[in-house]
């Protein structure tokens, strides 16, 4: 079993959400998060006040996968989400050695 973690633009969870279910994977979770990478992020000007804003929002989903599945959830996100721009995420995938359902 795998966890693999997306971190990706806000706008996009809707299209990952259908890939994943297209994919037969129901167990994920999706959190708002903010985040700095690559992106940098603005400058906003506010009564004579110039703020950089660094963290930018993201969502981050979690997703429990069968090992046999990684590779294909993996290249649906990528195809969903990847626009060739800075800020478009990233993708890990972490081994699951043990888990609980509750």
């Amino acid at each position: 079993m795998k966890l693999v973690i997306a971190i990706v633009r806000p706008t996009k969870v809707a299209e990952v959400k259908d890939v994943l279910f297209e994919e037969k994977v129901d167990r994920f979770v999706v959190t708002d998060v903010m985040g700095c990478g690559s992106q940098k992020g603005y400058t906003e000007s506010f009564k004579n006040t110039t703020v950089e804003v660094n963290l930018l929002k993201k969502a981050k989903i979690e997703i429990e996968v069968a090992d046999k599945k990684v590779r294909s959830v993996v290249q649906k996100i990528i195809a969903v989400c990847r626009s060739g721009r800075f800020g478009d995420g990233k993708i890990f995938v972490v081994n699951v050695p043990t888990y609980i359902d509750l």
